[in-house]
């Protein structure tokens, strides 16, 4: 199994970064033929969809943007699973996740491109339920899993900030990681 994750916060070492790792633990431990690939999406430069249209007219499933897209669209391409890790910012994901997720759209045309591919959604966020930005996050993308024919098979989020650290947070840890142990 070939996984991708991307850790779409723009702190390589914090809450949300901590929480995929234990996630990526949890999928290691259980999965000795994995092959997980992590992207720390914000020492990439992905620029932003400019709506061209060139990947539906000119060069179809292909974005004319040359940026490190250019070595993410083969790791998405041959992932059977992609993890998505991220803040929620203004009941969003992370600037650096939406780039990423945007400029998918060039792959829309070639059909087996998403087909198949095992979803998981990973949030921390600051401000406690019932705080409407992870249920916003998990509709979109529960919407986007049916569009694509994606399987969304884990969806998890926790407080961080208001609550605590997800160092600290040991009921947290423990779930993602048996949650990647089910994978």
């Amino acid at each position: 199994m070939k996984v991708l994750a991307l850790l779409g916060s723009p702190r390589r070492n914090g809450n949300t970064s901590l929480l995929l790792d234990q996630y990526l633990k949890g999928i290691t431990a259980a999965n000795k033929d994995v092959k997980i690939t992590r992207i720390f999406l914000q020492e990439k430069k992905i620029q932003n969809c400019s709506a061209c249209e060139a990947c539906r007219k000119t060069t179809i499933g292909k974005c004319t943007i040359k940026d490190d897209m250019q070595e993410l669209y083969p790791l998405f391409w041959k992932a059977d699973m992609v993890i998505y890790a991220t803040p929620v910012y203004w009941w969003g994901v992370s600037a650096q996740l939406k780039a990423f997720m945007d400029r998918c759209y060039a792959l829309g045309l070639i059909e087996d491109s998403f087909a198949g591919k095992k979803v998981t959604l990973l949030m921390t966020y600051g401000g406690e339920l019932p705080n409407k930005g992870p249920g916003l996050i998990k509709t979109a993308f529960a919407e986007i899993c049916d569009y694509k024919n994606m399987d969304l098979v884990h969806v998890y989020g926790v407080c961080t900030d208001d609550y605590m650290p997800a160092a600290e947070n040991t009921k947290a840890l423990n779930d993602v990681y048996e949650m990647g142990m089910n994978v």
